[in-house]
C-alpha cells in the first residue's frame, strides 16, 4: 500500500511592525471614598445581573425593609387612576 500524499500547510509570513517606544503611564489618582459606597455596592449586587454577592442574611433583611407598610399602602389608595384613551364600552347584555 502506497500513502496518500500529503499536503504542506501554507506558511504565512507576517509583516510585524517595529516595536514603538511606550510612555510611562501618569499615575492614577485614587478617588475618594463616598459616604454610602459599601451600601450601593451592597445593592448592586442585589439587583445587578449574575450570582449575587450579598449574603442570604443580607438579601433577607433587603426583602424585609422593601416590604410596604400599611402608610404605603394608605397612600397608594389615595392616588387617583388615570386611563388614557379609554372609553366605556356599551353595557354588556346580562341573562335574566
Amino acid at each position: 500500500m502506497t500513502e496518500p500524499e500529503r499536503r504542506r500547510r501554507r506558511v504565512r509570513t507576517s509583516h510585524t511592525p517595529e516595536p514603538v517606544e511606550e510612555q510611562p503611564a501618569e499615575p492614577v489618582a485614587e478617588r475618594p471614598k463616598r459616604a454610602g459606597e459599601d451600601a450601593e455596592r451592597g445593592l448592586r449586587g442585589l439587583v445587578g445581573s449574575g450570582s449575587s454577592q450579598v449574603s442570604v442574611g443580607a438579601a433577607m433583611r433587603a426583602r424585609d425593609a422593601a416590604r410596604p407598610t400599611d402608610e404605603h399602602y394608605a397612600e397608594a389608595a389615595k392616588l387617583p387612576v388615570v386611563r388614557r384613551n379609554w372609553t366605556p364600552r356599551e353595557e354588556l347584555p346580562r341573562n335574566r
